[in-house]
C-alpha cells in the first residue's frame, strides 16, 4: 500500500512537470530542415531515398538474424558546442552532465517513470544498449571535458550558423551537439537522418542543434523537457516520428502513413499524454520518446533494431563511433585527470556594492579549488561557483588554483578582470567630443570606454575627422568581406541623475558608410538605470537607416559635413533618475563598413550651468560682450594648457567646439557668427577642470 501511495505521488509530480512542458508546445524541426536542404540540393534527393531504403533493408535483416553485439553497450563519444553571449544559454557543466545522464537512462530502459509504462507495451520496452560519454580527448589529442564554449551572437538565431561559429569535430569520432539560446525556426531542436548526412554535407553539419532550456533536467531546463535530446538522438540514428516522417501530429490522414517499425502501432500522433488514446484502431504508444506527448518513457524493441542498424552502418560513418580504436582516440575509457584550469564570470563590470557569480570551467578530477578575489568579499573561496561582492570602485584581478587527489595543481590568473564602478561618477552637463583622447589610438578607459563581448576592442579614436573638429570615435569594419559578425560597444561610467530638474536629454552625432554593397550594420543605443544589469533599447539604426550616405567607400571613409546626423534621445523618464544611470552604443555588422560617433551630450534642460570651477585666478575674459559673432578670449596662464573650448546654448546643447592648435596662447579669437541671437555659455576645459562664462550674441 505504501509503495502504491509513493507511485501515485510520483506520477502526480511527473504529470505536473509534463503539463508545464506542454505549455506553448515547441516542436522538433528535423523534417523542415531536411526539406529545406533538399529544396536547395535537389540532386541529393534520390541518393538519400536510396540510402534510406538500404538502411531499412538492413534493419529487417537484423531483426531476422539478431543484433551483432549483445551485452556490452555501444559507447558514443559526445561533444557539446555551447554557443553563447555570456547569458543563461552558457549552461553549466552540471547541466550538460545531467543531459548525458538522462540520455543514458532513456537508452537503457531505465528512464524515470519507466514502471508506469502502459501494460500493453511493457513486454516490448527496448533496452537499446547505447551509452553516451563526454569526450576526454579532442581531435588533436589534447585533454577536454567534451565541452566547447564559443562566444557568438548567432546563439540568438541559431541554426546551421552555429556550426560555423563552433566547427564540427570529426563526425566519425564524435556525436556533435550544438547548444544555443534560440533556434531561428522556433524549434526546440533538430537534426538530420543519416541518409541526408552522407557525403560532404554531413562532414560539416552532422549533429544535433538544441535550445539551452531543453538540455537535461536541471539548471535552465526542467524534467518535462529533459527527453528532447533523446528524441533528437532517435532521429540522428534513423528513427522517424511514430506517425511517420512528418511534423504534423494529430492529422486523421496520419493513419495512412507509418514509421516502418512493426511494433509501434499506427497513430495520428500526440501532443498530450493520453495513455489510453486509440486513434488508428489500436492502443497508441503515447509514452514513446518519438512522440510529442512530453511523457516519454520508452523505445520499443523494433526501434532498438532500427537504431542499432543505423549505428552499425557506414552511412554517415556511425559505425566508427563505438569502435575500440575510436574510444581510445577520444579518451572516453580514460580515468579523469587534471588537465585544464579556466573560469568565467556572469559580469565583468558592475557598480560598487553589487555581486558577481564566478563559473569554474576547470577539469577534470578536481579534488580542491582555491579562489582569490582581489577587492572582493569574501576575498577567498573554495566553492565551485562562488558569488562575490565588490564594495569599492577599482579594477581587480581574480585567480583560481585547482588540484587533484594526487596533488597536481594548475593556476589561472586574470589581471584587470573585474571593473567596479563608483556611483554618480559623471555630473551634468556631460559632453564628449573625443578631443581629449587625441593622444590615444586605442580607446582609453575614461568616462567612456570600450566593451567587446567577442574579445577585441574595435572602437578607436580617429584624429582625422569629426563633426566639429578632427576627433571622433570610429568603428572600421572588416574590409575582407567576412561574414563574421563584429560586435563592439562604447559604454559609460555612471551618471549622477538623482537631482535632475527635468527629464535629461541625450544627444549625439553619427555618420556611417558601406565599404561594399554587401555591407550590413546596425547601431543600437541603450540606457540603463541599474548600472548595466539590464539595458533598455532607445534607438536602433538597422540596415535601412544605418548609413548616412548612399556612397560606397571601399577605402578609408571620412564623412562629409552633410553626412553627420544629429540624434536626440529624450525619453529618459524618472525611473532612470538615479546614481547608476549609464549609456551604451553597440555596433554589430558584417562585410565591412565604417561608423563614427561624435559630440555626445547629456544634460538637464532646466539647468544650464552646474558645478563649474570659478576661482578668480583661473578666470578669463570675453570681449566684446555683447558681440555680433566674433569674440576674443583673454586667458590667465593658470588655465593653460587648453584642451577644448565649447559653446552651449541655453538648453545645454553644445553648438560650437574647438580644440586650439596653440595650447599655450593666452589670447584666442572665435567666430560665432553662425549662431542665432541669444545667450550662450563659453566653456574652457583644461586638465584640471572647466571654467565658464556667458556671452550674448546680438
Amino acid at each position: 500500500m505504501f509503495k502504491k501511495i509513493i507511485l501515485v505521488v510520483s506520477l502526480t509530480f511527473l504529470f505536473t512537470l509534463f503539463s508545464k512542458a506542454q505549455e506553448g508546445l515547441v516542436k522538433c524541426h528535423t523534417y523542415e530542415m531536411q526539406d529545406a536542404y533538399f529544396n536547395a540540393h535537389p540532386e541529393r534527393v534520390q541518393q538519400a531515398k536510396w540510402l534510406k531504403q538500404q538502411m531499412l533493408i538492413k534493419a529487417k535483416q537484423l531483426e531476422a538474424v539478431g543484433l551483432p553485439k549483445d551485452g556490452d553497450p555501444y559507447i558514443i563519444p559526445v561533444v557539446f558546442h555551447v554557443v553563447h553571449v555570456n547569458g543563461p544559454e552558457n549552461i553549466t557543466v552540471n547541466q550538460i552532465e545531467d543531459a548525458i545522464k538522462v540520455m543514458n537512462l532513456d537508452f537503457s530502459a531505465s528512464s524515470v517513470g519507466i514502471e508506469s509504462v502502459n501494460d500493453e507495451f511493457e513486454d516490448i520496452i527496448g533496452d537499446v544498449g547505447i551509452e553516451f560519454r563526454l569526450a576526454k580527448l579532442d581531435p588533436d589529442g589534447n585533454c577536454t571535458n567534451g565541452i566547447v564554449r564559443t562566444v557568438s551572437d548567432v546563439t540568438n538565431y541559431g541554426g546551421e550558423n552555429l556550426k560555423e561559429a563552433s566547427p564540427i569535430w570529426d563526425r566519425s569520432k564524435y556525436m556533435n551537439i550544438w547548444v544555443c539560446k534560440s533556434i531561428a525556426s522556433g524549434a526546440a531542436g533538430y537534426t538530420y537522418y543519416p541518409s541526408t548526412l552522407a557525403g560532404d554535407f554531413g562532414e560539416t553539419n552532422d549533429g544535433i542543434v538544441v535550445r539551452y532550456d531543453y538540455v537535461g533536467s536541471i539548471g535552465e531546463s526542467n524534467f518535462g523537457r529533459s527527453q528532447t535530446l533523446s528524441h533528437e538522438v532517435g532521429h540522428w540514428i534513423d528513427l522517424p516520428h511514430l506517425w511517420g516522417s512528418t511534423n504534423e501530429p494529430g492529422l486523421e490522414s496520419n493513419c495512412e502513413s507509418d514509421d516502418d517499425i512493426a511494433d509501434t502501432p499506427n497513430t495520428i500522433g500526440w501532443t498530450t499524454c493520453n495513455t489510453s488514446g486509440q486513434t488508428c484502431g489500436s492502443l497508441d504508444n503515447v509514452q514513446n520518446f518519438m512522440e510529442y506527448s512530453f511523457c516519454g518513457r520508452m523505445f520499443t524493441e523494433g526501434q532498438k533494431v532500427r537504431m542499432i542498424s543505423a549505428l552499425t552502418s557506414a552511412v554517415a560513418e556511425r559505425n566508427n563511433l563505438w569502435t575500440e580504436e575510436n574510444l581510445s582516440e577520444t579518451g572516453v575509457l580514460l580515468e579523469d585527470q587534471l588537465c585544464a584550469v579556466d573560469f568565467a564570470a556572469n559580469a565583468n563590470t558592475i557598480c560598487s556594492g553589487n555581486t558577481i557569480e564566478f563559473l569554474d570551467y576547470s577539469h577534470s578530477g578536481i579534488a580542491e579549488r582555491s579562489w582569490i578575489f582581489e577587492g572582493g568579499s569574501p576575498a577567498t573561496s573554495s566553492e565551485y561557483n562562488p558569488t562575490i561582492t565588490y564594495n569599492e570602485p577599482g579594477t581587480y584581478s581574480v585567480s583560481l588554483l585547482v588540484s587533484d587527489s594526487s596533488g597536481s595543481q594548475l593556476t589561472e590568473v586574470k589581471e584587470s578582470y573585474i571593473h567596479v564602478l563608483d556611483t554618480g561618477t559623471i555630473s551634468l552637463p556631460f559632453s564628449e567630443s573625443f578631443v581629449q583622447m587625441n593622444e590615444f589610438s586605442e580607446f582609453p578607459e575614461n568616462d567612456l570606454f570600450v566593451e567587446n563581448v567577442f574579445g577585441e576592442d574595435y572602437w578607436e579614436i580617429s584624429d582625422q575627422t569629426g563633426s566639429s573638429d578632427d576627433y571622433s570615435a570610429v568603428f572600421r569594419g572588416d574590409d575582407t568581406q567576412s561574414e563574421t559578425v563584429l560586435k563592439s560597444a562604447i559604454v559609460s561610467k555612471t551618471f549622477q541623475l538623482s537631482n535632475v530638474g527635468d527629464n535629461p536629454v541625450f544627444t549625439f552625432k553619427r555618420a556611417a558608410a558601406r565599404s561594399s554593397q554587401s555591407s550590413s550594420g546596425e547601431l543600437w543605443v541603450f540606457i540603463s538605470k541599474d548600472c548595466g544589469d539590464l539595458w533598455s533599447l532607445r534607438k536602433a539604426f538597422d540596415e535601412g537607416d544605418m548609413y548616412t550616405t548612399s556612397n560606397i567607400s571601399p577605402g578609408e571613409y571620412l564623412p562629409a559635413d552633410e553626412d553627420w546626423v544629429e540624434e536626440e534621445i529624450g525619453n529618459i523618464i524618472s525611473v532612470f533618475h538615479n546614481e547608476t544611470f549609464r549609456i551604451r552604443f553597440e555596433y554589430r555588422g558584417t562585410n565591412g563598413g565604417t561608423v563614427y560617433i561624435d559630440d555626445i551630450n547629456v544634460y538637464d534642460p532646466q539647468v544650464l550651468n552646474i558645478a563649474y570651477r570659478s576661482a578668480p585666478e583661473l578666470d578669463f575674459s570675453i570681449y566684446p560682450n555683447p558681440s555680433s559673432g566674433r569674440i576674443s578670449l583673454e586667458l590667465s596662464e593658470e588655465l593653460l594648457p587648453i584642451e577644448s573650448i565649447s559653446v552651449r546654448d541655453l538648453s545645454g546643447r553644445v553648438v560650437f567646439r574647438e580644440s586650439p592648435t596653440y595650447k599655450s596662447k593666452t589670447s584666442l579669437d572665435l567666430n560665432l557668427g553662425s549662431l542665432s541671437k541669444g545667450i550662450y555659455l563659453v566653456e574652457i576645459k583644461n586638465p584640471i577642470g572647466v571654467s565658464a562664462k556667458k556671452v550674448m550674441i546680438e
